[in-house]
């Protein structure tokens, strides 16, 4: 197995391992296509959230979060991409990790908890994945100030029933600002 790891400036690091060589262009292609998508997913997001709780507040900003980020990641998979989001405390169980995930959410947990911005935590690599050459993407998301309304450790009583109402199962609590919330997560099977 050809293993080779790359690292472009903090944080960001690209790892290969497949059986033949990859051109780094490639891979640098492949993941510059993934942070496009990650941006515009980021920014659609973003803006229908910040919206919703404007005209509604934190509750409508649930109510929103529930239905418009399925919608953009529908909207974003296309061409063999497949985008999303996911957590160590995922509030959606189709957010849950997968392995390769979680081991990667962990190194990023471990890394920022020794001093590295979550901001450049990326990681990139091609992987074997049911028998297909596959190219993931992790993004950190860092926490937000506006989003301890949902997510952090003083969420108001009429929050936690809309958050129990749609997610019965959530643990995406009890964050502070500048903890590590997340990661968007993308894929493509490449051959």
């Amino acid at each position: 197995m050809f293993k080779r790891t790359y690292t472009k400036h903090w944080g960001i690091t690209l790892a290969l391992c497949v059986s033949l060589p990859v051109a780094a262009q490639t891979i640098e292609s492949l993941t510059a296509e993934a942070q496009a998508r990650i941006k515009l997913f980021s920014a659609e997001l973003k803006s229908n959230l910040m919206q919703a709780t404007k005209q509604g507040g934190p509750v409508n900003g649930v109510q929103a979060c529930h239905i418009i980020a399925p919608e953009i990641q529908k909207k974003l998979a296309k061409d063999g991409w497949i985008v999303a989001r996911t957590a160590l405390k995922y509030r959606n169980p189709a957010n849950k990790p997968d392995q390769w995930e979680q081991q990667n959410l962990l190194q990023m947990l471990s890394a920022h908890q020794k001093g590295e911005p979550l901001v450049t935590m990326a990681k990139a690599e091609i992987i074997e994945l049911q028998g297909k050459k596959t190219f993931r993407y992790l993004k950190a998301i860092p926490m937000d100030t506006r989003c301890t309304a949902c997510h952090g450790e003083h969420i108001t009583e009429e929050v936690k029933t809309k958050i129990s109402t749609l997610y019965p199962a959530d643990s995406a609590t009890g964050f502070t600002a500048t903890e590590l919330r997340g990661a968007f997560t993308v894929q493509k099977s490449i051959l």
